[in-house]
């Protein structure tokens, strides 16, 4: 599989305009059902970028652009909004998290596929154990090597979110939602470092594994 930036756009046609809607759809839908927050650090199953992340790695970075911009207008008035008081913190809190998969749709990877070495029945029988966890290495190597680029790239998105939500937190918590002796800056960090490790951790756990899954269908559709 060649590998290379993705920079160019095709033209949006109609199934474009499908497909964007459905993404739309779905981010909008599990935005109101995982909205939920438990413990003082405000832990939610934060899922709902799933459906934007499968856009961006089955599209381009325009598509999921113009869906990021339309979620994050409409996800402004859903009554999941936690800082639908201070406009600014919830650009930093819920919409510049969104645009940044636009920006993950430049470097993702598009597909997978292993390597089928051709070996007999009667080959794989003669190996010894290290020859065939050799063979299994070989087939899986591509797996390997994307795998290795999911993480990087969804660990470096989560890092850029946890400081865009801190700044959002600052904001949020410079209201008077946290007391006068305490600085709101470690306040904030705190807060949100151990909400974007749970969420680092549940993208890690969700999001390659979907869009690995769905590649049959999402190749028939992009």
């Amino acid at each position: 599989m060649k590998r290379y930036f993705y920079l160019r756009v095709k033209r949006i046609n109609t199934k474009d305009i499908v497909v964007m809607g459905l993404m739309l759809a779905l981010y909008l839908i599990l935005n109101l059902m995982t909205a939920y927050s438990f413990t003082q650090f405000y832990l939610s199953l934060n899922i709902k970028l799933i459906p934007i992340f499968v856009l961006a790695a089955y599209t381009d970075w325009l598509r999921t652009l113009i869906v990021a911009i339309l979620g994050g207008i409409i996800g402004f008035f859903l009554p999941t909004n936690a800082d639908a008081g201070i406009p600014l913190a919830y650009v930093f809190d819920y919409w510049i998290p969104l645009l940044l998969v636009a920006i993950c749709s430049i470097f993702l990877p598009r597909e997978f596929k292993s390597k089928k070495v051709k070996v007999s029945k009667k080959s794989k029988l003669m190996m010894s154990k290290t020859e065939r966890f050799n063979l299994w290495f070989k087939e899986k190597n591509d797996w390997f090597k994307w795998t290795g680029v999911w993480i990087l790239i969804i660990s470096i998105y989560a890092l850029l979110g946890f400081w865009s939500k801190t700044f959002a937190g600052v904001l949020f918590y410079s209201a008077g939602a946290v007391e006068k002796n305490q600085n709101v800056w470690i306040f904030s960090m705190s807060v949100n470092s151990v909400n974007s490790v749970f969420d680092w951790a549940i993208y890690l756990a969700t999001i390659p594994v979907v869009c690995y899954t769905i590649y049959p269908v999402a190749k028939n559709i992009y």
